[in-house]
């Protein structure tokens, strides 16, 4: 009877000790390659398989792999190849079909699809990149996230299996402004949390397109449109003045002069004294300043795609140098990271002078016609 007992009591310890199934808010449905789970109990680098169980406070972590959730409302996320997401919340009443979800993707490409939480209480979603914060209504979108936050946000169709689609509409804040995406395929950029949004654009590419290659190399109309905003902004700069703050009309100066010294205010040729010719040489001057410190800034080298078009990646041990123009014509150069070059390329209208890159005076000139 003892032996019975102790029996029983192993048995009833080990259902104990066994985690709840009702504290699973998911399960992965998908996992290709190698990922891991950081556990909120401080268990590191669970191995991602399909049917793992998820749960709230986890942070999933791909390498080269990628990994599918669906959440018990049939959200759905799909994680691309080194990229970071923290699930930080999730509660969900499958009688009501309400609920809570918040998550923060932190690098990498994520993939969302709404479920039931986001049509019934699209309130209580919370998706956050270290940029942005979008505000979901019933649809899918990605975001890619670079190593310095800055965020790429496209609207994506919801198609359902017999292949038909609706378009959704999301909301993406900064600390600056909002933009709202409502047709698919329009993208909005955040690259500094205290940045406006960039005005969205449409892109014309397929969903199996949007990945990590966002971040090397931007789609031309994301370029164009930060190019023009850059360019706003910077005469904006330029001419620092708020004329809402302009207050000299309110000033009755007959009240605060004598006749004569009015008078002689009025007397001033300020054409004769090359006065316009002053303010303009000095503004100028300031412009020029600001658009050489801008320009030296950009000179400044690293992987990506920057504002000429100019395609950098760090392939240890070579740099490789790309530069395609919207003829489709190409320039490819891989260079020894240990060496330093000066470029001077003239390709069809575009023309860059003294590109450096690293340090040494090797000097590379290229002309390529069509």
């Amino acid at each position: 009877m003892q032996v019975i007992n102790f029996i029983i009591g192993v048995i009833l310890l080990t259902l104990i000790s066994l985690p709840a199934k009702s504290n699973s808010i998911g399960d992965v449905t998908i996992s290709q390659g190698n990922s891991v789970i950081d556990r909120k109990d401080g268990e590191k680098g669970v191995k991602v398989e399909e049917d793992l169980d998820v749960f709230s406070f986890d942070t999933v972590k791909t390498g080269k792999g990628k990994v599918a959730i669906e959440f018990l409302d049939d959200t759905r996320v799909d994680i691309t190849e080194h990229s970071k997401l923290l699930i930080d919340d999730f509660v969900y009443d499958p009688n009501s079909q309400t609920g809570k979800l918040s998550l923060k993707a932190t690098l990498g490409t994520i993939k969302y699809a709404s479920g039931q939480i986001a049509k019934n209480s699209a309130q209580n979603i919370s998706i956050k990149t270290p940029t942005a914060t979008v505000s979901v209504r019933g649809t899918d979108f990605t975001m890619t996230i670079d190593e310095v936050g800055s965020s790429t946000i496209i609207l994506l169709p919801s198609c359902d299996t017999t292949g038909a689609c609706l378009v959704g509409e999301i909301a993406v804040d900064s600390a600056a402004g909002q933009v709202i995406l409502n047709q698919a395929f329009q993208v909005t950029v955040v690259d500094t949390i205290q940045s406006n949004p960039m005005k969205p654009v449409i892109l014309d590419l397929d969903e199996n397109m949007i990945n990590n290659l966002l971040i090397v190399a931007k789609p031309k109309k994301i370029e164009q449109q930060q190019e023009k905003e850059e360019r706003l902004k910077q005469v904006a700069n330029a001419l620092d003045l708020d004329f809402l703050k302009f207050d000299d009309l309110d000033v009755d100066l007959l009240d605060l002069e004598t006749e004569d010294e009015f008078a002689s205010r009025l007397d001033i040729d300020f054409l004769e004294q090359n006065f316009l010719l002053d303010v303009l040489a000095e503004l100028n001057k300031q412009l020029a300043l600001k658009m050489q410190s801008e320009f030296d800034k950009k000179r400044t080298k690293k992987a990506g795609q920057d504002e000429f078009g100019i395609i950098l990646l760090d392939e240890e041990p070579q740099w490789v140098w790309i530069r395609e123009d919207e003829a489709g014509n190409r320039i490819t150069l891989r260079l020894d990271q240990e060496q330093g070059y000066t470029l001077n390329v003239v390709q069809q209208g575009f023309e860059i002078i003294d590109y450096s890159l690293g340090e040494g005076d090797n000097e590379i000139y290229i002309n390529q016609n069509q």
